[in-house]
Order: structure tokens, then C-alpha cells, then sequence
């Protein structure tokens, strides 16, 4: 049995409470509700990435309560649009994963989803693997990997190919083009702080790639420090 010192459960118990106080309170607003289940596995992941954090960089958001809205519940904004059925099987691909956002949240949540997620950094890939295998997440598959290499390889089919913070939407959408099939979507996370001048060239870039812009998805999310706000870009079928 681990044994811990007082001290150390009592801190244990705040940085739980202060990541579920803050997760639920930002899922409120986007009516998505994880379960008891669900935020202990989340938390679960953030515990490791804050562990590894400190043998190479992952993240400069280490706070429970900063995490739970700016890499978690952020994560989902995904699930608070009408453009994926969250309950049906969908085949994902997530470029750019980082320490596995949005990837591991959205495997939590949807485990009809089956998302692969890749990283040009083999150490993020590598830790994304051995965490969802550490949370039991066998609908997540790690891939040290560029999204443009991928396309190149004629890396499979998908049915949404989510982007966030990595790049350009122009530029990403080129580099992905070998992945587009009929039916693909593209989900892009960005903030209310985006250029006109991206989003105008993202959409001619999608024209071009037979992709119809959808109203982007905008919504603010109650932070430690401020609302975060986030705009979301659909480019599909």
C-alpha cells in the first residue's frame, strides 16, 4: 500500500480539488460533463505530465487549476460545437500533440473515438504513448511524426483531423493535403487574438483543397486569471 505523509495528502487533496473545481466549472459553460471517472483520469495525466515536466520541457501551465481550463477543458471546446457526434465512432487525427492535447482528453470523453496523435518530438510521442497505455486509453495511439510526413507517407484515413496551436491554417492545410479525403474535416483551436489576414488565406487554402468554411465556433472560459477566450475553425465537407 503507498503510504503518504500527512502533509503530502493534504496537498494531494488541494491540487485535485482546485483541477476539479476548475474543470468542472469551464465544462459548465460548454454543457459537457465529465464524470467522476473521467477527472481522475485527467488528472492522472496531468500528474505525469508535471512529473515529466521537470526532466524535459512539456508545458509552461503547471498550476492544477490553470491546467484544468487552458489544457483540459480547452481540449473539449470541440464537444461544445454541432460538428462531431461525440457518441460515434470517428476516426481522429491529432497534429502537434504536444503532451497529448487535445488528444487524451477527447479519448477520455468519446471512447467511440479512435485518435491517433503525433509529434515531430520523439520524447512527447514516447510520453503519449506510455501514458494512455498508464490510463488504460487503447483508443490512442502515439506517433513520433510530422502531420506533413504523414500525408506524404499516405498516413491513413480520417474522419477529423484536429490542429492545435501548430501554425498557420494556411500552411497546415497545405501540409495536410494528402490526408483530406471526401468527408475529412479540419478543426483548427485558435484565440480571439488571430489575424484576419490568417483566417482569409486558411479559407482560400481550403477552397482549394475542396473544404467549405463553417461559422467559426467562438466561447469564453472562466480562468484563474481571466476568461480564456477560443475561437474554433471548421474547414469540411
Amino acid at each position: 500500500m503507498l503510504y503518504m505523509e500527512p502533509n503530502e495528502l493534504i496537498s494531494g487533496l488541494s491540487e485535485r480539488q482546485a483541477f476539479d473545481d476548475a474543470l468542472v466549472r469551464a465544462c459548465l459553460t460548454m454543457n459537457v460533463s465529465p464524470t467522476d471517472e473521467q477527472r481522475t483520469r485527467m488528472f492522472e495525466h496531468f500528474r505525469r505530465v508535471v512529473e515529466t515536466n521537470r526532466h524535459f520541457n512539456l508545458t509552461r501551465i503547471t498550476s492544477p487549476a490553470d491546467a484544468a481550463v487552458k489544457h483540459y477543458a480547452d481540449s473539449l471546446v470541440l464537444l461544445a460545437t454541432a460538428w462531431v457526434p461525440s457518441g460515434r465512432p470517428t476516426r481522429v487525427l491529432d497534429v502537434g500533440t504536444g503532451a497529448g492535447f487535445p488528444a487524451v482528453p477527447l479519448a477520455i470523453m468519446c471512447p467511440q473515438w479512435r485518435i491517433v496523435a503525433v509529434d515531430g518530438t520523439g520524447k512527447k510521442a514516447r510520453f503519449v504513448a506510455e501514458t494512455a497505455t498508464a490510463l488504460g486509453l487503447a483508443n490512442v495511439q502515439a506517433i513520433h511524426s510530422r502531420g506533413e510526413d504523414l500525408a506524404r507517407e499516405g498516413g491513413g484515413s480520417f474522419n477529423l483531423i484536429v490542429v492545435r496551436a501548430v501554425g498557420r491554417i494556411a500552411e497546415v492545410l497545405g501540409g495536410l493535403r494528402g490526408l483530406i479525403r471526401p468527408g475529412t474535416s479540419v478543426v483548427f483551436y485558435k484565440t480571439d487574438k488571430i489575424e484576419p489576414g490568417e483566417v482569409s488565406d486558411g479559407i482560400r487554402q481550403a477552397r482549394r483543397l475542396g473544404l467549405a468554411p463553417a461559422q467559426p465556433f467562438e466561447i469564453e472560459l472562466p480562468a484563474p486569471d481571466g476568461p480564456l477566450h477560443r475561437r474554433l475553425f471548421r474547414f469540411g465537407p
